[in-house]
């Protein structure tokens, strides 16, 4: 009993002891174990559809500066034959613009038809006046020729005196015919440069008028276009001369589109393999090669701030019946394959100055441990060199560890 008493308080005062000078980590890190994977393929999702690589354009003609309404438009993907209206804009508005300058160029054309006829009467009531005061000259001279024996000397000066105020007016009457003819030849130009002006806008508008209504170039399958904002265009929207409001793809001229989550394309480069499926025939798989990238990561519309990547892709073998433009794809850019490689998940590696390193779990301890990488995915990365199989990696990173110690390690790995 006694030596009972003794060995509980020996073990009371160890432990009391130790609670002062000692401390168990009994803290189990997520890990994961390194194992040589036999094969391994690296791959990123995407989504996109069938474009055309060469097509007829079907746009707004004509020459004229001006906005056109959308006001319908064929079915999206009809098949249409060369000459079938595919678009119409609404002509209302410039119906009744037409029609103003219709009844403007009328109204100027009655102006310049009443000035005339006005100016013209004018003239020969001058015209008359002109000719009377050269008679009236006339007669005047021959009295200041006749011998003062028939006529008084006063009356002979009265007559040169007449004489003299009618060569003024004559020469008066002569400046008013040369200003009325100034000023009708001004006036005519006047009028009729506002009723070209006026011409001008009429056969404009007319013109606007004539390409109210486009028509397929060629016989296919009508494509809608896109603004410059990536909407396609429709009913109610507004656009200019020269605006490409669709297209006639020339048939199996097609290409892959595909659009690759920003955060998702590691690795996507030119050269890689595509593996796609149409929504339309998914048991078939398509294969194609990436010939260009964008350079940067954009928003596909104004609503959704997501980022994607474009990445253009030469189909292998092209089905013209069965890839239609427009066509709905979900595809897998195959980024790496390897063989006998060591992969971790992305959350256990760490950067330090453009240098990679892992927590390696020894002793239920973790120690920092610079490695060498090679592929990787969003969720995956190769260690090439700097760890061995049957090693522990913690996948979170250790709170307490000291920077001391961690220096220590990374000298000593």
């Amino acid at each position: 009993m006694k030596m009972l008493k003794f060995l509980t308080g020996t073990l009371a005062l160890a432990v009391f002891v130790c609670g002062f000078g000692c401390s168990f980590d009994t803290r189990e890190y997520s890990k994961v174990i390194i194992e040589p994977r036999d094969y391994h393929e690296f791959f990123v999702r995407a989504h996109g559809e069938i474009i055309s690589t060469q097509s007829d354009p079907v746009q707004v003609g004509g020459n004229v500066r001006a906005e056109f309404t959308i006001a319908w438009m064929i079915p999206e993907y009809s098949e249409v034959k060369a000459g079938d209206v595919v678009v119409r804009f609404d002509n209302a508005d410039m119906v009744q613009v037409r029609d103003r300058s219709l009844l403007q160029l009328e109204r100027q054309q009655s102006s310049i038809d009443n000035f005339i006829n006005s100016s013209f009467g004018e003239r020969i009531q001058l015209g008359h006046e002109d000719i009377r005061v050269d008679g009236e000259i006339d007669i005047a001279a021959i009295y200041t020729l006749l011998d003062d024996e028939v006529f008084s000397r006063n009356e002979l000066i009265d007559q040169v005196g007449n004489l003299e105020y009618l060569r003024q007016l004559g020469e008066f009457i002569q400046w008013q015919i040369q200003t009325h003819d100034r000023r009708h030849d001004a006036e005519i130009t006047r009028l009729e440069a506002n009723l070209e002006a006026t011409e001008q806008q009429f056969e404009t508008q007319q013109e606007t008028l004539n390409n109210m209504e486009i028509k397929s170039p060629s016989d296919g399958t009508f494509i809608y276009g896109s603004t410059w904002w990536g909407t396609k265009y429709a009913p109610g929207q507004t656009v200019w001369r020269n605006s490409r409001v669709g297209e006639i793809p020339v048939k199996g001229m097609i290409q892959a589109r595909l659009h690759v989550l920003e955060v998702d394309a590691i690795g996507v480069e030119v050269g890689q393999t595509v593996r796609m499926w149409l929504h339309s025939a998914l048991d078939q798989e398509i294969t194609g090669k990436i010939v260009d990238i964008s350079h940067i990561a954009a928003a596909r519309d104004q609503v959704d701030p997501t980022k994607y990547f474009t990445v253009s892709v030469d189909i292998d073998n092209i089905d013209a019946d069965l890839m239609r433009v427009g066509s709905t794809i979900e595809a897998e850019v195959v980024t790496g394959e390897l063989e006998n490689a060591y992969l971790i998940p992305q959350q256990a590696v760490y950067i330090d100055k453009d240098r990679a390193y892992v927590y390696v779990i020894k002793n239920r301890e973790p120690e920092r441990r610079y490695v060498e990488l090679g592929h990787s995915s969003p969720t995956l990365i190769e260690v090439v060199s700097g760890l061995e199989a049957g090693e522990a990696v913690s996948l979170e990173k250790p709170d307490e560890l000291d920077e001391a110690d961690e220096s220590d390690q990374a000298s000593s790995s």
